[in-house]
């Protein structure tokens, strides 16, 4: 089962980061954000993206104590971190809001955690995918997440063009100020 489930995530992620690195070569199959509900594009990347995301989580259950021996402290840390990175994303989505997470161009959201990242969902998915793999301490699950943490990466920034193109002069001025992932002048300063 394990092995199983391993390798539908190894086909998913493969299908959907040649998809999304597609989009930057041939932009009009752009996967992402995707034109809206009902599109092709949204037929092939949201059941890719839900899956992958899903299997992350599903493998590194199934491979629970078979770690590779990483000590049961930096896990456990992991997992905290894990559990903290998601709470700070969904407080994100909940400001961002629902559609325009999902691609709508509802209005540039610049205040919260958008002061200092553009992309705090994003970011601490990166995060929680980076502590999942860390606490499974399991090679299936690491290859699995370093796949989702690059999707999420290309994801901001096949966005940013798109952005750019809805919001205009507005969004590259916000761009001007705040970094793509993390204000780091901003916390030490």
């Amino acid at each position: 089962m394990t092995t199983t489930m391993f390798m539908v995530g190894a086909a998913v992620a493969a299908a959907l980061l040649s998809a999304l690195i597609a989009t930057f070569f041939v932009p009009s199959l752009r996967i992402w954000p995707t034109p809206g509900p009902g599109s092709w594009q949204s037929y092939v990347f949201w059941p890719l993206f839900r899956s992958l995301n899903a299997l992350c989580f599903v493998v590194a259950y199934l491979n629970y104590g078979n770690s590779l021996g990483l000590p049961l402290a930096v896990r456990a840390i992991a997992f905290l971190l894990l559990g903290a990175s998601l709470a700070i994303f969904i407080y994100a989505f909940r400001l961002l809001g629902r559609d325009n997470s999902y691609g709508a161009s509802d209005g540039l959201v610049t205040s919260g955690i958008y002061q200092w990242t553009r992309n705090p969902q994003n970011a601490m998915l990166i995060v929680v995918y980076a502590c999942l793999a860390i606490a499974a301490d399991s090679k299936a699950t690491y290859i699995l997440s370093i796949a989702m943490m690059a999707v999420y990466a290309l994801m901001v920034l096949l966005e940013e063009p798109w952005l750019e193109k809805v919001y205009g002069d507005t969004y590259r001025s916000y761009c001007a100020e705040v970094p793509r992932f993390f204000h780091w002048k901003r916390l030490i300063g």
